[in-house]
């Protein structure tokens, strides 16, 4: 059973991986099922993140976390986080604010993301 300080060390890892591009930290910290759904609607497995951080597709100038919200419930956690990101997104350049809903489940002495949301914030 995880506490949010064991979560909060987790979300942080993640987004260091992201803006980094290290394949290899999101490939422990992501399901291999992992449900994605981006801003656009559009759905990402696992792979399709991998592929887009691994190619260059996906890269992160800037990423400045707040607003963050953990919710522990057993084996589970259900973060909300506001994510302001700044990078190129296959082949644009984008700059804004996006709320990321994700869920990590605890797996051995870890834990990786099974499910993810992002919605753009419109000011």
């Amino acid at each position: 059973m995880q506490t949010r300080e064991m979560v909060a060390v987790f979300e942080e890892r993640l987004i260091k991986a992201m803006k980094e591009s290290n394949v290899l930290m999101l490939d422990a910290l992501l399901a291999e099922d992992l449900i994605f759904t981006g801003h656009t609607g559009q759905m990402f497995t696992k792979a399709d993140d991998l592929d887009a951080h691994r190619s260059g597709n996906v890269e992160i100038f800037e990423i400045n976390p707040s607003e963050q919200v953990i919710i522990p419930m057993g084996n589970i956690a259900v973060v909300s986080v506001l994510l302001e990101i700044s990078g190129s997104f296959f082949g644009n350049t984008e700059v804004g604010f996006f709320r990321f809903t994700r869920v990590w489940k605890e797996i051995g002495e870890g834990m990786q993301v099974v499910a993810a949301h992002s919605t753009q914030v419109v000011s």
